[in-house]
């Protein structure tokens, strides 16, 4: 397994802190906290109380992830956003709903490197939902243009399992560093289409708008059992 260097910029209008660690690709935030770069404290350790809007959170060149904050006494996640290539920020993307840190916070992420296989890309998402906070889901996509179901990061189970019931309110997806979403399909048990959409690339790639995402869209579905959620993708 490859590692990265991730460093996380954590701030409001009167204060910043640094987080940062040496993160292995493909771990699914749980044990990829990041820490202060001076004392080596987790987030709610250091800066208990502190109400923050800002988290600008990077990886190395190439690749893609996500952060949270995650309470480890409650098990419950407060906060989530995306990963942007070092040296490519824009604090306008970076800004949070304010958030009063709590001692039991753990600043936590999940990144993959730009796939080495010809043709395969990583794909993650965050699905939102009425009533809770956002979903992680990813996939490896295959080939190009070529669909492949994507499922909870965690749990493994697919978006009918995960949401049965529930309103899916808003779609954030990202791509591999220089790779462009070709379409982001939502099935129904049968098999047919429920909803679809196009997407772009990311910053700094040529054609993109942001710097965390491909896709960035509200919706208004009302998710069955059965449903499921595939990317396709065009590779760099």
């Amino acid at each position: 397994m490859t590692t990265q260097a991730v460093s996380a910029v954590v701030s409001n209008n009167m204060m910043a802190r640094v987080f940062d660690a040496t993160i292995t690709d493909g771990v699914v935030f749980n044990t990829a906290n990041l820490t202060d770069s001076l004392a080596g404290q987790n987030l709610g350790i250091l800066i208990p109380n502190q109400t923050i809007s800002q988290i600008q959170c990077t990886y190395g060149t190439s690749g893609l992830g996500q952060w949270r904050i995650f309470d480890s006494v409650t098990q419950q996640v407060s906060r989530v956003g995306w990963l942007s290539p070092i040296n490519y920020v824009c604090p306008s993307e970076t800004k949070i709903a304010p958030y009063p840190i709590k001692k039991t916070d753990l600043l936590q992420v999940f990144i993959k490197q730009t796939n080495a296989t010809a043709g395969d890309t990583e794909v993650m998402a965050w699905l939102s939902v009425d009533g809770q906070q956002a979903q992680s889901f990813s996939c490896t996509t295959a080939a190009d243009k070529t669909a492949l179901e994507m499922t909870n990061s965690i749990t493994g189970v697919g978006l009918g399992d995960a949401f049965f019931g529930k309103r899916l309110n808003r779609i954030q997806m990202a791509c591999e560093t220089g790779a462009f979403l070709f379409e982001v399909t939502i099935k129904d048990q049968t098999g047919s289409i429920v909803w679809r959409s196009g997407g772009s690339t990311r910053l700094p790639t040529a054609g993109g708008k942001s710097t965390l995402v491909n896709l960035d869209i509200p919706v208004g579905i009302n998710v069955q059992k059965g449903w499921t959620i595939l990317a396709s993708t065009i590779t760099a």
